[in-house]
């Protein structure tokens, strides 16, 4: 299921003041923004959380009472959260060693040390990059005190915190005949000229989703980085397969390209925070990683990946 905090406050408020209205003007927002969060979690839900009673205002279903109440838990739980985050605030300084597996570093790292160092401006930020294993590496020695990586890991030496889930999708040149509909799938792209990323954990993993289903690849290139093989899709000379897009909009040389989900079913990794159980955390780190967890509860992370499509979908 998919929502903001903001969806939950919107309905949490519309109930409370049983008026959509009302609830609008508590949170000076527009009454189109409290009925669009309550569409928007009847559709993930599938099934009414209001009634709506015309001149009378909102009332909750029964179904829909079950679910409010959670949602307070969990405002609740935000609340003390953002509590604890103010209490580190006033008392966090020194240094935090970070690894970050390479095709993530560029799109999440931006995101995350702004806004850690709004909130704490004295801290000092170290990050190396590398393929999976060095950055597992990394922290296994003590190089790195935790790391930014795909949660393939060992859960009796590891804790992992998951910040989303990056469902495969297909980049593709805006001019190929496939870019116009709304999904792909990999046998419709098994024929076509491929791009690879040269790393042996992302090379595995894309000749995977395509074993699964009994296909080959055509791979015609392969790049040392990201930028490389969105810049060869823009240019039209091949197609591409992804798990995290950038968060804003790219420019290319030549030509421009076009991102489609999967449809079906795929094998999806979580991207995430990776940290040893036998080490105890510095206080620094702790509160960076409260800050990645506190953006994954807004949402800020949302422009970073493709939602599939699955065959209830098509």
């Amino acid at each position: 299921m998919h929502y903001t905090l903001k969806h939950l406050r919107y309905i949490e408020a519309a109930e409370r003041h049983q008026s959509i209205t009302a609830a609008a003007e508590a949170l000076a927002v527009s009454p189109s923004s409290i009925a669009a969060a309550i569409d928007h979690i009847e559709a993930q839900l599938g099934q009414p959380v209001f009634a709506r009673v015309p001149s009378r205002g909102i009332g909750a279903t029964s179904f829909g009472r079950k679910i409010i109440d959670e949602i307070r838990l969990l405002l609740v739980a935000q609340a003390r959260f953002d509590g604890k985050i103010a209490d580190l605030e006033q008392r966090i300084d020194g240094t935090a060693r970070i690894a970050c597996f390479t095709p993530l570093a560029p799109i999440l790292l931006p995101t995350i040390l702004c806004e850690v160092r709004e909130r704490y401006p004295n801290l000092m930020i170290e990050v190396v990059e590398g393929n999976w294993e060095e950055v597992v590496r990394a922290v296994d020695t003590g190089d790195a005190d935790f790391a930014f990586c795909y949660g393939l890991i060992n859960e009796l030496a590891y804790r992992f915190l998951p910040l989303f889930v990056g469902h495969p999708h297909a980049a593709l040149p805006a001019s190929h005949p496939l870019a116009s509909g709304r999904f792909v799938t990999l046998e419709q792209l098994a024929p076509e000229p491929l791009v690879v990323l040269d790393l042996d954990l992302s090379r595995r993993y894309l000749m995977d989703l395509f074993a699964t289903r009994g296909l080959k690849p055509n791979v015609a290139y392969s790049a040392r980085s990201t930028d490389m093989m969105r810049a060869l899709i823009a240019a039209g000379m091949c197609y591409g397969i992804f798990n995290i897009r950038p968060m804003s909009k790219q420019t290319y040389a030549r030509g421009d390209l076009v991102r489609l989900p999967l449809a079906g079913e795929h094998d999806a990794p979580r991207a995430g925070v990776l940290t040893r159980r036998d080490v105890k955390l510095t206080a620094v780190c702790e509160a960076i990683i409260a800050t990645c967890e506190l953006q994954a509860m807004r949402g800020e992370f949302d422009r970073a990946f493709v939602r599939p499509y699955l065959p209830q979908d098509f």
